[in-house]
């Protein structure tokens, strides 16, 4: 019997977001605002999911430095559990991001060492961790090597495994690896096209129908202020974006896939997951910063009775 574990597997790095006053200008410098926030994929899913009340840990690293010491921090203030994350003598991983007045991403770096702090050897040693999930979230900061060792992994224990790309560069490291049985994937039409590589060519339909093939149970495809659909082999479900005034878009991804695994734990319907991770996201739009340290359960389900 498992114990309702979410073992969280990827980035948890500081993000640091300069919101330009103006249109931003390539190749020149552009006037913003700044604000610093905890960031990284599994990190952001992990602490939404802590602040739901949910059984989580997080398996990432931390360096020995000022920036780390603060993610812990914040982990623990959250209850996050971070017992089987490394602290080493790497720097902590960060992202910056310019943004646009709207808050919409109009540029973004990243530096970290997840894809080696991370490693098989590291991860053997968690066998015991690995093996009570209930659910596996991994993230495509981690190293090819990695993500096939956790798919696999995941389909020999029978353990569901959610995968996130993160980024067009990092989905592609997916074209090879086996994705049979992955309970699902949550790429946009970007990260579709590196992940079939030369099979779908431009053709959304063909893409969506190329990574079915494999095997997936579900492909959540997001698309912006145009919504979202899960596909899969029995039904499509769709959902429009939320009607908000958008302050920050960094995180919005992850916040809704924090919210999907939110309802999936608890039993909840595919449309209702859909509409669970929809109305997470539009809490993150409406705040600066990744992670709403906020949220309570009460809030989100009263996003969800609201959403329109």
């Amino acid at each position: 019997m498992r114990n309702n574990l979410v073992v969280c597997i990827g980035a948890m790095l500081v993000d640091e977001c300069y919101t330009s006053l103006e249109n931003p200008i390539p190749g020149t410098s552009n006037p913003s605002t700044y604000f610093r926030s905890s960031g990284g994929v599994a990190g952001n899913i992990a602490n939404h999911l802590a602040l739901l009340g949910q059984n989580v840990e997080l398996i990432t690293y931390f360096g020995d430095d000022i920036e780390g010491k603060w993610l812990i921090e914040k982990c623990n203030e959250n209850g996050v559990g971070i017992s089987d994350s490394i602290l080493c003598k790497q720097n902590t991983g960060r992202y910056v991001a310019l943004l646009t007045p709207s808050g919409e991403l109009f540029a973004g770096a990243m530096t970290g060492y997840y894809d080696t702090v991370i490693n098989i050897t590291s991860l053997e040693k968690k066998i015991s961790l690995l093996k009570s999930a209930s659910l596996l979230l991994v993230d495509c900061n981690l190293s090819t090597d990695c993500l096939k060792w956790l798919l696999e992994f995941s389909e020999r224990e029978k353990i569901p495994c959610i995968v996130e790309p993160v980024s067009i560069p990092k989905a592609s490291k997916l074209q090879h690896l086996p994705i049979k049985n992955v309970l699902l994937l949550t790429p946009n039409y970007e990260e579709m096209a590196v992940i079939c590589g030369k099979k779908g060519g431009n053709n959304p339909d063909k893409l969506i129908d190329e990574i079915l093939s494999r095997g997936i149970k579900n492909l959540w495809v997001r698309n912006g202020k145009n919504g979202s659909t899960i596909y899969n082999t029995v039904q499509n479900v769709e959902l429009t974006a939320p009607k908000i005034n958008v302050i920050d878009s960094t995180g919005a991804g992850d916040a809704a896939l924090a919210g999907w695994i939110y309802a999936w734990m608890i039993k909840k319907s595919q449309a209702e997951c859909l509409l669970y991770g929809h109305s997470m996201a539009s809490l993150i739009l409406g705040v600066k910063g990744a992670i709403k340290n906020e949220l309570t359960v009460e809030i989100l389900e009263t996003t969800v009775e609201n959403y329109t």
